[in-house]
């Protein structure tokens, strides 16, 4: 989309186009880029990494970062970007990490177990264990970095299969999975029997602080049109509004840009020009979000959480089963206190970080008042 002067506006995201700047995760930048020097040494990863968060936080970005980063590093490393809709059986999954067009000399008779080669790709169906060496094999002659977005869709089975081979081959092999996906992404993987992946590295995707999100809005300004300058005002106001959920940031970016033009300065008047279709779309992300809800028969639930959440940034697992079971009625049974939360953390309303402790977090503060304002009226 041209904007200022014809220029494009970096807060669009492009099909496969990075961030205008990738603010505030320098830590999960930092801790990727140390499992990747692995692979650059020939060597398989220690453990694979699990990206997790809310939605909306930016975990795809981050994927993306990463993608460029491997290629950045060393044009000998592939990149395979999967989600679960293109690996929903075995023989998807090996066809896409180990394309039979591209390594033509890799065939059935030079592997150490039988596995089928169809016309379309692999054929391991019934013979999961032929994925290992399958994939072994293919990591010696080209290392693999496999990045596997939405990992919380993926069917358990399928998982199951591809931790173990993954483990399996990365103790002799250069390989790195990469997995991202919502909060119940964490308990989707511990449904495949694979205990070992909480050893993984685990990275908890969420809002960005102030000083972060500050420079998400104003840095892509200033890389693009050095010229321009924030009114701290304007910029506080803003901050304010998004509450630190890079979406709404984005929406805040590409609004502001589209309204300051070729203006030297973004102040008070540019904001209160954009803040209107701003808020449009954000009313309309909550009643995509409150709908789901519905759906899920928790908005009950989720207004009692809103309102144990009032003036506090985190609750403790008892303090937030104890708000659940008020909306459900006290004499509801334990097991559907845990479903609701469950539930609600499969959303994102609510959400753990790891190594936060027993401290769960809001996934987006503003969200769970709109949610009281609408049960209440």
């Amino acid at each position: 989309m041209a904007t200022r002067s014809g220029q494009l506006n970096p807060f669009v995201p492009g099909s496969g186009r990075l961030p205008p700047y990738l603010a505030g995760r320098e830590t999960e930048q930092e801790r990727l880029r140390g499992l990747l020097a692995h692979v650059l040494a020939g060597q398989g990863a220690p453990r694979d990494a699990v990206l997790s968060g809310p939605r909306g936080n930016g975990k795809t970005a981050l994927l993306r970062w990463f993608e460029q980063a491997v290629g950045d590093a060393c044009a000998a490393v592939d990149v395979v970007w999967l989600t679960p809709s293109e690996a929903r059986t075995l023989d998807d999954l090996a066809t896409a990490l180990v394309p039979p067009g591209r390594f033509t000399t890799l065939r059935p008779d030079s592997l150490s177990v039988s596995v089928g080669l169809g016309k379309v790709g692999w054929q391991i169906a019934d013979r999961p264990g032929a994925l290992a060496p399958l994939l072994a094999e293919r990591c010696h002659r080209r290392p693999l970095v496999l990045l596997l977005d939405e990992a919380h869709t993926l069917d358990a089975g399928v998982g199951q299969v591809l931790l173990n081979a993954g483990q399996t081959v990365r103790a002799n092999s250069p390989f790195l999975l990469v997995m991202a996906g919502t909060p119940d992404l964490q308990r989707h993987l511990n449904t495949m029997a694979t205990t070992f992946w909480s050893r993984a590295e685990k990275l908890g995707i969420g809002r960005l602080d102030e000083d972060a999100a500050a420079a998400a809005i104003v840095q892509p300004f200033a890389d693009s049109v050095p010229e321009a300058a924030f009114d701290a005002d304007a910029l506080a106001e803003v901050l304010a509004e998004s509450q630190g959920y890079p979406y709404f940031l984005q929406l805040w970016g590409e609004s502001l840009w589209l309204a300051a033009r070729g203006a030297a300065r973004i102040d008070a008047s540019v904001v209160r020009t954009v803040r209107r279709s701003v808020e449009e779309s954000r009313l309309a992300y909550y009643e995509d979000r409150r709908d789901e809800l519905e759906r899920m028969n928790l908005l009950d639930a989720a207004a009692a959480v809103a309102a144990a959440y009032d003036g506090r940034t985190t609750l403790r697992g008892p303090e937030l089963d104890a708000a659940i079971s008020r909306a459900l009625g006290e004499g509801e049974a334990r097991a559907e206190v845990l479903r609701c939360r469950d539930a609600l953390a499969s959303t994102g309303y609510v959400w753990k970080p790891p190594a936060a402790g027993d401290a769960w977090q809001p996934g987006i503060p503003s969200f769970m008042g709109y949610v009281q304002e609408q049960q209440a009226g």
